[in-house]
């Protein structure tokens, strides 16, 4: 009779607990999405003593993105954690993770003048560049 009362409870609280799913969003349970959405993951290795200069500008460029581009759904800058379910180590010590509604707004994105800015000194510029190495991927769940 606990247990009853308990499983109740949990279920109870799952079902107040998370958002509701709309009968025309494309999410569905057990189903594969097919949203036109572009996943962005780009993995920047800095040049030696450069890796907080370039943590603290991804941050700054990706809340710019976030605010700026409407078709930008997400935009994180990330570094790896150590736990033991996930023992791999990769050599790039920040990944962005980036989500986009479509690929032409990853296109607008890639056409920013901040974004064309950041590039130029950054990666292209051998005197302010703070990459040594990198590495974008788009992905989709599109067929």
């Amino acid at each position: 009779m606990k247990k009853m009362l308990f499983f109740t409870f949990i279920l109870g609280f799952l079902a107040t607990s998370l958002p509701a799913i709309s009968n025309d969003e494309k999410w569905l349970y057990g189903r594969e999405c097919m949203s036109g959405h572009v996943f962005v993951v780009s993995e920047w290795l800095p040049k030696e003593n450069c890796e907080e200069e370039l943590w603290n500008f991804f941050k700054e460029l990706m809340a710019l993105t976030k605010a700026n581009e409407t078709g930008c759904i997400r935009a994180h800058a990330t570094r790896q954690i150590p736990h033991p379910g996930a023992p791999g180590k990769s050599k790039y010590k920040i990944v962005l993770l980036q989500e986009y509604s479509d690929i032409k707004a990853f296109d607008i994105h890639c056409q920013a003048d901040y974004v064309k800015r950041a590039f130029k000194k950054y990666i292209e510029d051998e005197e302010t560049s703070l990459i040594k190495e990198w590495n974008v991927r788009l992905f989709s769940e599109d067929e």
